[in-house]
């Protein structure tokens, strides 16, 4: 985590790698690891079973969301639909990982809903 406070540095320097991305990347994946237990917790107090797939569609979000910032970090910036087909796979999937998080929360609250 020190790497992001190092003076700031674009992808063509250090190596090819801006830490500052990574450090959003990591910073990411604690929070959506934080959204994952929040969603467990949720499943278990409220005593709801959801289907398998809202459970996968919730893993690959959570764990697949970050990636743009870690494309961006070698100089690829996924945040655009651009460019060559690096950018826009990389793109699709961050928006792909959005899509299976916010699909996710609303089978989670529709099953807390309909109980």
């Amino acid at each position: 985590m020190l790497f992001p406070r190092r003076p700031n540095r674009d992808a063509g320097e250090a190596g090819g790698v801006n830490f500052k991305q990574i450090g959003a990347a990591h910073i990411d994946w604690m929070m959506l690891g934080l959204m994952q237990g929040l969603a467990g917790l949720l499943i278990l107090l409220f005593a709801i079973t959801p289907a398998p797939y809202v459970l996968w569609l919730m893993a690959f979000g959570a764990w697949l969301n970050p990636l743009p910032y870690v494309f961006r970090a070698f100089g690829i910036n996924a945040f655009v639909f651009a460019g060559g087909p690096v950018q826009r796979s990389a793109a699709t999937l961050g928006g792909l990982s959005s899509t299976a998080i916010l699909v996710s929360w609303s089978l989670i609250f529709w099953s807390i809903a309909s109980r």
